[in-house]
């Protein structure tokens, strides 16, 4: 009888286990229908755009350029504030939402800027767009915000930031702030150089801004380009003092007479020498007697001991994208010091026939290392894929936004600046991370630190999860950090193991239907 109990008995145990085995295969199954089918219904919501660049651009982990993959950038400006670069950018993936590659770049739907910030040069965060023109825009009067032009004052005791764009070919408008990425206001209502103003005329495109302020605080402004018969001396290009307020001007305009001047003008003080930049212009110089004699569409610089010139013609120094890249285009650049170093931000068409655009004329970021020889000249120089070391390293034990990498595999980012895997697997690497500097699990002289920590994810409602998983070293077989699994809840958390180098490249791997926003180990 005892048998016959004890066989019964465990049949049963037998069956309630193979039940609740069922069931929970049932309930994973059910659960990875879920998921699934929330990744669908979430695809939906990214355009065509977003989802073709996630799939097919690419950039090798050798490579730092272009500087961002997930938007078309163009005719950059730089600002360097609190230790840390801000580039503001024309926003060319308007355009290329609109055309999908279809059409050649036309410019004309575009009316936002693009920002984005580092510490290091190599990991980028995108932060955001500025609405310049049209009914959204700050400046409302302005149909157009292309190459924009950056600086930042201290007014009445506040570091204030002013932002020039262009609105077309057609005048430059100006907006502040409070922060450097916003937002920002049209405190004038109008344009603050446009047509009809002295000095004016011959100027055949009105655009293209650069600003400068000295060392004892006065603003001044450059722009211009353009050329029709006389292609030689186009004259072309002015320069202008601003007011103390900085959005409005001190005197009238000054003429720069920049041989073969096309567009593009830059502006930079390197001890007491003023060096204005620009794109020389794209017509033939088959014979052609001139002296100088300068190559098409490369950068040019002049010299002065003034602001406001006269300017003397020097040379030439970076070759154009065509050169380098392949796909020969206009030349826009802006020269920085970050950290005692010398950089060149430009653009190329490097990513368009990558992801399979039949035309042109769509732009990456792209930044340089950038020589000043002994005696002040810029000798020639060219760009490349590799781009410039990293300056420092990565600090992960503060809230990072998501869209902060510097390169990515099948990741969407958003236009919330949020990102999602087109694929499960998908991925964003962020370079040289510093694990051994946190404030609770430091480096020793004998090794770097094993202690672990938690690592905690902020994702978007409405989503079915997934998860986040964070490893060192490489994505394909990276040392496993953490693996946070992820619900239908808008934050989770998990144990995070420091990896054995002290400095790792690290790969975030999202799975499922999950939206990061951003993450911080902590």
């Amino acid at each position: 009888m005892k048998n016959k109990i004890f066989r019964l008995f465990f049949i049963g145990m037998v069956i309630i286990m193979a039940c609740s085995c069922e069931n929970k295969e049932k309930k994973a199954e059910q659960l990875a229908q879920q998921i699934e089918e929330g990744r669908q219904e979430s695809l939906r919501k990214f355009t065509a755009l977003q989802k073709l660049i996630a799939q097919k651009a690419v950039k090798l982990p050798a490579e730092n350029n272009p500087v961002v993959l997930h938007k078309f950038n163009a005719d950059p400006a730089v600002l360097v504030y609190d230790d840390t670069v801000y580039i503001y950018c024309t926003g060319d993936s308007q355009q290329a939402e609109f055309s999908l590659g279809n059409t050649d770049n036309g410019y004309e739907k575009i009316n936002t800027l693009n920002v984005f910030s580092s510490k290091d040069l190599v990991n980028w965060t995108d932060c955001g767009i500025i609405k310049v023109g049209g009914t959204d825009g700050a400046a409302k009067w302005a149909r157009n915000s292309w190459a924009p032009a950056i600086c930042t004052k201290k007014i009445d005791g506040k570091d204030k930031f002013f932002l020039y764009f262009a609105d077309s070919a057609n005048g430059i408008g100006v907006l502040t702030s409070d922060s450097p990425v916003g937002p920002f206001v049209d405190p004038i209502g109008k344009a603050l150089v446009s047509r009809g103003m002295p000095a004016i005329d011959g100027v055949y495109w009105l655009f293209d801004p650069a600003v400068l302020v000295d060392d004892d605080g006065t603003g001044y402004l450059y722009f211009g380009g353009g050329h029709q018969a006389e292609f030689i001396h186009p004259k072309s290009a002015r320069c202008v003092r601003l007011g103390e307020d900085m959005i409005s001007l001190a005197c009238d305009p000054v003429e720069i007479d920049a041989p073969f001047l096309f567009e593009d003008s830059g502006i930079n003080k390197i001890g007491d020498t003023y060096y204005y930049s620009y794109c020389s212009n794209w017509q033939s110089r088959d014979g052609v007697q001139a002296d100088p004699m300068i190559p098409i569409a490369v950068i040019a610089y002049m010299t002065s001991k003034n602001p406001l010139g006269p300017f003397e013609y020097q040379g030439y120094t970076l070759e154009n994208p065509g050169t380098m890249f392949g796909p020969w285009g206009n030349n826009h650049h802006w020269i920085f010091e970050f950290r005692g170093k010398c950089y060149i931000a430009y653009h190329a068409q490097i990513v368009e026939k990558t992801i399979g655009f039949t035309k042109g004329g769509y732009r990456n970021l792209m930044i340089t290392d950038f020589t000043v020889n002994a005696d002040g000249t810029w000798p020639i120089q060219k760009g490349t894929k590799e781009g410039v070391e990293q300056s420092g390293t990565f600090n992960p034990y503060t809230t990072v936004p998501a869209a902060t990498m510097c390169y990515s595999r099948n990741m969407i980012v958003s236009a919330r600046q949020t990102i999602y895997p087109l694929e499960n697997g998908a991925y964003v690497c962020i370079k040289g991370v510093e694990f051994g500097s946190g404030p609770s699990t430091p480096s020793t002289s004998s090794g770097p630190s094993t202690s672990s920590g938690t690592v905690h994810v902020e994702v978007a409602p409405g989503h079915k999860g997934g998860s986040v998983e964070f490893r060192a070293g490489s994505f394909g077989n990276g040392e496993v950090l953490a693996k946070v699994e992820v619900g239908e809840e808008t934050s989770a958390s998990a144990g995070f193991t420091l990896p054995a180098e002290k400095v790792s490249d690290l790969f975030i791997v999202i799975s499922g239907d999950v939206e990061l926003v951003n993450w911080k180990v902590e």
